[in-house]
């Protein structure tokens, strides 16, 4: 019991630091586990934002049309309740709603004035077209995501049919 003595009297004598010391270490061990797990969460975030975006990407690359015809309305995301004309002034669209779980879109078009499509329901991939003065419009829906309708519009004309 001798060989013990010194140390119980340090640890007499010492008691409070002892236990600082104890509780410090505990508390940084809990700080350390607490930030691994919360770097986790972020992680995860990150990689399935990253898969999203890449998921998005190659929709994108797959969907995109390569007809000669020109665009009078570039690729643009719209979010419902905006309209966008195109760049001749003919056509006039408006996203009335978007269904991101159908991968769907509701619009309206205009055609020189006149509404040719009122709430017609377009699936992501697909195409529309309407006719008027100046060519026949050929509009698609690229992708969908959340209140927002990615979509371009050509203008194929008259003597292109």
């Amino acid at each position: 019991m001798r060989e013990w003595a010194p140390v119980l009297r340090f640890v007499h004598d010492n008691i409070t630091l002892l236990v600082f010391l104890a509780v410090a270490t505990m508390m940084a061990t809990a700080w350390i586990i607490f930030e691994a797990l919360r770097s986790h969460r972020r992680r995860d975030e990150v990689y399935s934002l990253r898969r999203k975006i890449a998921d998005l990407e190659r929709e994108r690359t797959v969907s995109a049309a390569t007809s000669g015809d020109p665009v009078v309305l570039p690729h643009r995301w719209l979010r419902a309740g905006n309209a966008a004309a195109t760049s001749d002034g003919g056509c006039l669209l408006y996203v009335n709603r978007v269904n991101p779980n159908a991968r769907a879109a509701e619009l309206t078009v205009r055609i020189d004035g006149r509404a040719v499509l009122q709430n017609r329901s377009l699936q992501m991939g697909e195409s529309l077209k309407a006719s008027g003065k100046n060519g026949t419009y050929v509009l698609e829906l690229y992708g969908v995501d959340g209140v927002q309708a990615h979509l371009a519009v050509a203008l194929r004309h008259h003597h292109r049919q």
